[in-house]
């Protein structure tokens, strides 16, 4: 009787001391709603929720992560699906296939880090005229023309037709820092990392994704929501 007593309290200060030394709290933030997204091949309007202070206090900004795909295709369908994804590119498909489980809202066990996006060489996309995504959110309205020349732009609340810069990450991209299409673009392999090749190709079109993004309070390293699929843009030709 002593003895299960004994352990009986020794179990019970073994849980007072784990309890007191405490579990590290899980910080997570909340996905952009797939619903809230209109797109197509050419544009996309993201209606952006505002992530309340509490319990987000350690919420910062808003990111778009990209990555560029040279392709031999041209697709004109307006909103091109899985089938189309692997005609402009297999690498195109093998990454929309990797993200697939991870912006499902169901999975709730998903882990996001900064090198989910890195693993798959996606890079966090800039903007001229626009410091960030704020987490007050707002209606965020992304334009990729046609017409050869044009940049690439977006627009949220006052800025309006802010271009789209590539990754302040890449040291001298060729041709330039906009989603231009151009022989620089798909042949420069080291200027353009962002860029996925695939030798003859005259095409181009980027994949992107939607984060919610803060701070950890207590490690100071990055925290990422789920990601959110926007859709996949041609790139308007240089000339």
């Amino acid at each position: 009787m002593f003895r299960k007593l004994l352990i009986f309290i020794i179990c019970i200060a073994c849980t007072i001391i784990f309890l007191s030394c405490g579990v590290e709290d899980y910080y997570f933030l909340p996905q952009v709603q797939a619903n809230s997204i209109s797109s197509s091949i050419t544009n996309a309007i993201i209606n952006i929720s505002s992530i309340p202070d509490d319990p987000y206090y350690y919420a910062s900004y808003y990111a778009i992560f990209y990555r560029i795909y040279a392709s031999k295709i041209l697709i004109l369908s307006l909103s091109p699906t899985a089938s189309d994804f692997n005609l402009i590119s297999p690498n195109l498909l093998s990454d929309y296939n990797y993200f697939l489980p991870i912006t499902n809202p169901a999975n709730t066990s998903a882990t996001i880090s900064a090198n989910t996006f890195k693993s798959r060489n996606f890079f966090e996309l800039d903007f001229d005229g626009i410091d960030m995504l704020p987490k007050n959110g707002g209606i965020l309205i992304i334009n990729f023309p046609t017409a050869p020349g044009n940049y690439p732009t977006a627009s949220l609340g006052s800025v309006v037709n802010s271009r789209l810069l590539r990754s302040i990450e890449l040291i001298s991209p060729k041709p330039d820092k906009y989603f231009r299409n151009s022989s620089d673009l798909l042949e420069n392999v080291t200027s353009n990392t962002d860029v996925d090749r695939q030798p003859g190709s005259n095409y181009a079109y980027v994949a992107m994704y939607i984060v919610a993004v803060g701070t950890h309070p207590t490690n100071f390293t990055r925290i990422y929501s789920k990601p959110t699929f926007i859709s996949v843009f041609k790139l308007p030709d240089l000339y």
